[in-house]
């Protein structure tokens, strides 16, 4: 069974982003529930958690370890950023590891659908020294 780890970034006392009455913590935990909702009741031979269902405080430390603890498969932590420019990118950990090329193959999908099903303009595929991907030991990605 594939185990899909997926991390609504920010919660709790980190809003994250905040503009127009929005908080980056809410919008990344709803799209979190949806992602699951989707995997849940769309495909199978998987099994997806969240390292929150509510609005709980996590530290990034907090988060990579239940990751790593469950031994996910893969992880996702959702991000909306506030600051300069609009559109989509996704990153992965810009050193070496083991399964790098898995990782970036994985990511070109993900990323080329978001890109797709939004119509968001594409920012691109970058690489990034991000907690969330140094830290976890299965293929991660940053949106």
């Amino acid at each position: 069974m594939f185990k899909i780890f997926i991390d609504p970034g920010h919660g709790g006392s980190d809003p994250g982003a905040v503009a127009n009455g929005l908080k980056e913590k809410d919008l990344t935990l709803t799209i979190a529930l949806k992602i699951k909702h989707m995997l849940d009741n769309q495909f199978t031979g998987h099994i997806a958690t969240l390292s929150r269902y509510r609005d709980d405080t996590l530290t990034l430390k907090e988060r990579t370890d239940m990751a790593n603890g469950w031994r996910a498969d893969y992880l996702m932590s959702i991000h909306i950023n506030a600051g300069g420019g609009t559109g989509f990118e996704s990153f992965t950990y810009h050193k070496q590891y083991p399964n790098k090329s898995k990782t970036n193959s994985v990511r070109k999908v993900i990323h080329a659908e978001i890109v797709n099903e939004t119509g968001f303009r594409n920012r691109g595929k970058r690489e990034a020294n991000f907690h969330m991907l140094r830290e976890s030991a299965m293929s991660a990605v940053v949106t």
